[in-house]
């Protein structure tokens, strides 16, 4: 994970559900940490491998897109945090 951004991150919390692209029906509520025009910091309870594309909603329908998995940060209390590049907006 890089220290220097290209872009401001927004401490913004939004709650978003995520699936993934290849199994659409499997679908996880999570919230946001922060957020940037191509990008956001998403809480989870579940590991997802990098690489993987996601679809991303937020609860209030503000946010519907694709995003890749660029990072997953494990917590000791179980949780994770994924880094996500969003790739498209998909309102």
């Amino acid at each position: 994970m890089s220290a220097i951004r290209k872009e401001k991150r927004n401490p913004e919390r939004l709650r978003v559900v995520l699936s993934p692209r290849a199994k659409p029906l499997l679908t996880e509520s999570a919230s946001t940490e922060n957020v940037s025009p191509h990008g956001m910091r998403v809480l989870t309870e579940q590991f997802w491998k990098r690489g993987t594309e996601l679809t991303v909603q937020s609860s209030k329908h503000e946010l519907l897109g694709r995003g890749r998995v660029v990072y997953c940060q494990s917590f000791s209390h179980g949780t994770f945090a994924i880094g996500l590049e969003l790739l498209a907006r998909t309102d």
